[in-house]
């Protein structure tokens, strides 16, 4: 089936030059707020004809993509703006039939409000870089969409399958601890990163 799908917070368009190639038949938006990670994405895709890049902000959607796709996309980005309901209000405005997201959920009542001081990373104008790692509570997330129309929910645990080796650097950066019946927990830093996929549709 066709489909004219968005990645919100592309990036540079990795997700994006994945899909296009998976799915021929469909055509693909990138909309990162980065323009140099547009042009740097484009450059790479401008031999594909089913997918393109573009500037704009996920909190200022234009109207100009309003009733543009038949769903969006978006991954491991959520958890990292300062809240949801500004965010999905927002692509529940440019109206797609199914909105999908990876981001960092717990399945009970209980939500996290987790902001990072990153001393590792320090810039020649500030001591540290600062990073929200939000947990939403997958309860509120999914009656919050049924306001915004979208009544069927679905989510999912991603459970990875690799081992991922801790780094000597104490900084953020993803590895695994096994647990006694083989699951992986995936940690960065000292944060426990519960990864899931959900799917609201209309």
């Amino acid at each position: 089936m066709t489909q004219n799908i968005c990645d919100m917070a592309c990036g540079g368009g990795a997700n994006v030059f994945y899909l296009s190639n998976r799915f021929k038949n469909s055509y693909f938006t990138g909309i990162d707020l980065s323009q140099e990670l547009v042009q740097y994405g484009n450059a790479i895709l401008k031999e594909k004809s089913n997918c393109r890049l573009y500037q704009g902000d996920w909190l200022q959607p234009k109207t100009k993509w309003r009733e543009k796709f038949d769903g969006i996309i978006s991954f491991q980005t959520l958890s990292w703006l300062p809240e949801y309901q500004e965010p999905l209000r927002n692509l529940s405005l440019l109206n797609p039939k199914w909105i999908a997201i990876s981001s960092l959920f717990y399945e009970g009542d209980i939500e996290y409000t987790i902001k990072l001081k990153d001393y590792y990373r320090a810039s020649n104008d500030k001591e540290y870089e600062e990073a929200y790692y939000n947990i939403y509570s997958l309860i509120r997330v999914r009656e919050y969409l049924k306001k915004l129309g979208y009544y069927k929910f679905e989510y999912m645990l991603f459970e990875i399958d690799i081992d991922l080796p801790k780094t000597e650097s104490m900084d953020i950066g993803t590895y695994t601890i096994k647990t006694e019946d083989g699951r992986r927990l995936q940690i960065s830093a000292a944060l426990m990163m519960p990864w899931y996929f959900i799917v609201a549709s209309k």
